[in-house]
């Protein structure tokens, strides 16, 4: 029987760290002008819009982080199961599902520790209809073009964040090693991700650095060695990027 993983990742930033602990992501998105609305996601199976945050005509969010957030999609979860294709089996990734690669040298503490958080998140009005773009937390606007088109086509030296939520206490350390194709000819390269990760029960900000680049005789740029790790505080230089929308 074939299982689908149901992993619901944040892509977010934070306006405060004071934010956190109030249970509220916010945050300003600069270059918003569509009037009051509503942040959303689509179930991978239903369809259905969710709702999870707001977003005001200045482009100030608001996105309340819930403790009992993985009560609420594992409801989702049951409902999407209901209504999944013969032979699907819907189930949460656990900490090892998540931080490993086809040859991995990974460590791991609680490898089975269930894992959630926010999905990728879209901009619309009040009414749901209108799509204004999706949101990344990065500190380079290459990343979030990159991220938007599922890890395709140029990246830059930077970060991105994800927001996401642990059952339990967990750990991943170690190296990543994947030999990668250019597309160009021959041409490959080894491409490292390093896993420094110390999971918390409940929200965790985890931040990929891209620290190396690779550049491809084609004039493609590559994520070269990616860390990996879990931080305390938002950065100073983190911001908003808004791709796509009408």
């Amino acid at each position: 029987m074939k299982t689908r993983l149901l992993f619901i990742l944040v892509f977010i930033s934070i306006g405060q760290l004071e934010a956190i602990a109030q249970r509220v992501l916010q945050g300003v998105l600069s270059d918003y002008a569509e009037g009051d609305g509503l942040i959303i996601s689509y179930d991978i199976v239903t369809g259905d819009k969710i709702s999870w945050g707001f977003i005001d005509k200045s482009g100030n969010i608001e996105i309340p982080l819930q403790s009992n957030h993985l009560d609420r999609v594992k409801k989702m979860a049951v409902k999407a199961q209901k209504k999944a294709p013969k032979g699907f089996t819907l189930k949460f990734p656990t900490v090892a599902d998540e931080f490993t690669c086809r040859f991995p040298d990974i460590k791991f503490e609680n490898p089975d520790g269930m894992l959630s958080g926010l999905p990728d998140l879209i901009l619309t009005d009040k009414k749901k209809k209108a799509e204004n773009g999706n949101i990344y937390p990065v500190n380079h606007p290459t990343i979030a073009n990159w991220l938007h088109n599922h890890q395709q086509g140029d990246i830059a030296l930077g970060y991105y964040l994800r927001f996401c939520f642990a059952e339990e206490k967990g750990a991943a350390k170690g190296t990543c090693m994947v030999n990668t194709y250019t597309g160009l000819g021959d041409e490959n390269f080894d491409a490292f991700t390093l896993f420094d990760l110390d999971l918390e029960e409940g929200w965790n900000i985890i931040r990929y650095e891209i620290e190396e680049v690779f550049a491809s005789k084609s004039g493609r740029i590559f994520p070269k060695v990616t860390q990996v790790s879990k931080i305390e505080k938002l950065p100073e230089d983190l911001s908003w990027k808004r791709v796509g929308g009408s």
